[in-house]
């Protein structure tokens, strides 16, 4: 739950009713203190420079250090990976929280570079769909042993990586290859238990995107629209489950609003596929528009379904449905007043969508805001 005022103004106000003495205050204010959750920007930069220099790595790996001999390049990308982890791993026992997730981040991209290189002296066969899912596994399991969040979540980061691949191929998604059909979702399976046994929210949001990437990679394979109705069941009842069971949901995933957040956007993003189907497919004809607007509508009750349901103290969810609302009534308008009238009147009329759109968002967002006034996180 939420307040509009601050815990700490609420706990001096006990005080000074004598609800608390001062020592319970104190104690409240210092285990607040604890939890508190503070922007590091030396932990931020910290990351980053280890993004670069794993960067760096892999760059001089692409150059094949051919005036190196092949041990010596081995060797040094062995120790390379080795003293990140195990450095890593040194300044978490010690309490760092600056430059573990630099230094894991490091070794996670030179195991890659490692990968890559053995692969590149050796002329060992395999792809680069191969070679990203040996990588997204390695780092998974070092996310295991060394119960680092940043491992986790730079194997998510992989794992979307693995699936990109398949995206960018030279190959027709229906092809040969179609491994990424179930190895998808047993790396979905570890990367899930990998965020929840190191507690990585971030982790936890990129393999939510590698989700609802995998069912899009999915149906362009196949083009089947049982994948779209799946989708479209996974993600109403990953709302419902936040909006009807959201104690049990966030006890178990300690992500329930996020989940249903992805699970709004999985929805409309099924809707916008099966809407620019039947453009495509039936042009003018009379029967494409009467199913283009049914669509529209679709998303339109979808969006406003979804905020009524488990938008209140969800405010991923209540953003995404707001631009899908938007979005839709402004094509609806190009779509029929837009053929009525001319341009000028068109924008007229946008213009004045628009702002009755963000008339609508504020007034929605200011009752959001009362009804959480009486409410308190903890």
């Amino acid at each position: 739950m939420s307040f509009s005022i601050s815990v700490e103004r609420l706990i001096e106000r006990w005080q000074n009713e004598g609800l608390i003495d001062a020592q319970t205050a104190s104690r409240l204010n210092l285990d607040l203190e604890k939890r508190r959750s503070v922007f590091s920007l030396g932990s931020v930069l910290a990351t980053l420079g280890g993004l670069l220099l794993g960067a760096a790595v892999i760059m001089l790996v692409a150059a094949n250090w051919q005036e190196m001999p092949r041990l010596m390049r081995i060797g040094v990308i062995f120790v390379l990976i080795w003293a990140s982890y195990l450095g890593g791993a040194w300044r978490q026992a010690r309490g760092d929280k600056v430059f573990p997730a630099a230094l894991y981040v490091l070794g996670a991209a030179s195991f890659g570079a490692g990968i890559a290189l053995v692969g590149q002296m050796y002329h060992i066969s395999g792809d680069v769909h191969s070679a990203a899912l040996y990588w997204t596994l390695g780092v998974l399991a070092s996310a295991f042993l060394l119960r680092a969040q940043a491992l986790a979540a730079f194997g998510a980061g992989v794992a979307c990586f693995y699936l990109s691949t398949f995206v960018f191929a030279d190959s027709n998604l229906s092809g040969a290859d179609i491994s990424y059909r179930w190895v998808g979702p047993l790396l979905l399976l570890a990367g899930v238990a990998a965020a929840l046994f190191t507690r990585s929210r971030h982790a936890a949001h990129f393999l939510a995107l590698f989700s609802i990437g995998w069912c899009l990679l999915l149906y362009a394979g196949q083009e089947n629209k049982t994948v779209l109705l799946l989708m479209i069941v996974i993600g109403i009842g990953l709302i419902l489950a936040d909006g009807l069971r959201h104690e049990q949901l966030q006890k178990l995933t300690r992500f329930a609003h996020p989940l249903a957040a992805y699970g709004l956007l999985l929805v409309l993003l099924s809707f916008a596929i099966l809407q620019l189907d039947s453009v495509i497919t039936y042009g003018g004809v009379s029967a494409g528009i009467d199913r283009d607007i049914l669509y529209s509508m679709l998303i339109l009750a979808l969006s406003i379904g979804a905020i009524a349901i488990c938008g209140r103290d969800n405010g991923g969810l209540r953003s995404i449905a707001y631009a899908a609302f938007s979005i839709e009534v402004l094509y609806l308008a190009f779509e029929t007043v837009g053929t009525m009238i001319g341009t000028s009147g068109f924008f007229l009329t946008a213009g004045i969508l628009v702002l009755l759109l963000a008339a609508f968002v504020r007034r929605m967002e200011s009752r959001f805001g009362r009804k959480q006034g009486l409410e308190v996180h903890p």
